[in-house]
């Protein structure tokens, strides 16, 4: 092929290519609108009153339904929370109660066991006992505090 026909048909192809590229690129900018898309968030348990009136649109007392799922939802919650409040309050007076029993249980038995002669493991058995008790009182009284004051830093 001579020069002079090749350049004639890149010439011929050249407007082909500049349709193209318009096509393509209005198909991007269409591509690029479609893609814009409205976002919307909520927090909470229950969506925004015009979401609901699109749910009852779609689904028959939809809004009612998610309305009484919510309730069912915080109800639960709650039973929880409380029967969790009534556990560990009963565990802590357990535990004190215990810790007491155990404690005076040593002493007592360190003091037989000196009465019995046996001066030195008697005096170490109840000085552990009381020691035990002791520790296990600061120990609770240290933990309530921090506790306390986390939960006025978290206010």
């Amino acid at each position: 092929m001579s020069k002079s026909k090749k350049s004639k048909r890149s010439l011929a192809k050249q407007p082909q290519q500049i349709q193209q590229t318009q096509a393509q690129v209005q198909q991007d900018a269409i591509v690029k609108k479609a893609v814009g898309v409205i976002m919307q968030e909520f927090s909470g348990p229950l969506p925004p009153p015009q979401i609901l009136e699109q749910y009852n649109a779609i689904i028959p007392n939809g809004a009612e339904r998610i309305m009484v799922m919510a309730e069912a939802q915080s109800e639960h919650r709650r039973g929880l929370e409380t029967t969790v409040i009534n556990t560990d309050s009963r565990n802590s007076f357990l535990g004190v109660i215990f810790g007491f029993i155990l404690g005076l249980t040593t002493i007592i038995v360190g003091t037989i066991v000196v009465l019995k002669g046996y001066t030195w493991p008697g005096t170490i058995f109840g000085t552990a006992g009381l020691v035990g008790l002791v520790s296990v009182f600061v120990y609770g009284t240290k933990e309530r505090r921090k506790e306390r004051e986390a939960k006025a830093k978290n206010k």
